[in-house]
């Protein structure tokens, strides 16, 4: 009888021992699922990041260049104004 006790108790040990290792291994597997996932959220975040800031530099470079257009076409103007009004004099 003590033969069979120590047997049982031995399998729910070793029992125990694996659903141990299968439950740690799983938890460190879907802690690595989460690592990898959190690492292509934030390379997504980035590159949607970096899209924005060219879009805005670009944006900012084609209104920097309207208003140099602008200015140079007031001067110009400003200029042929000077010349027509010296032309008159």
């Amino acid at each position: 009888m003590d033969w069979l006790r120590n047997y049982e108790r031995e399998q729910i040990e070793k029992s125990i021992a694996q659903q141990n290792a299968e439950f740690e291994a799983r938890a460190a597997k879907e802690a690595s699922t989460r690592k990898v996932h959190q690492g292509d959220l934030l390379k997504q975040m980035n590159e949607k990041d970096r899209i924005q800031r060219t879009f805005l530099q670009e944006k900012m470079y084609e209104e920097r260049a309207a208003k140099l257009a602008e200015l140079e076409y007031q001067r110009k103007i400003s200029t042929d104004k000077q010349q027509n009004a010296t032309m008159l004099s």
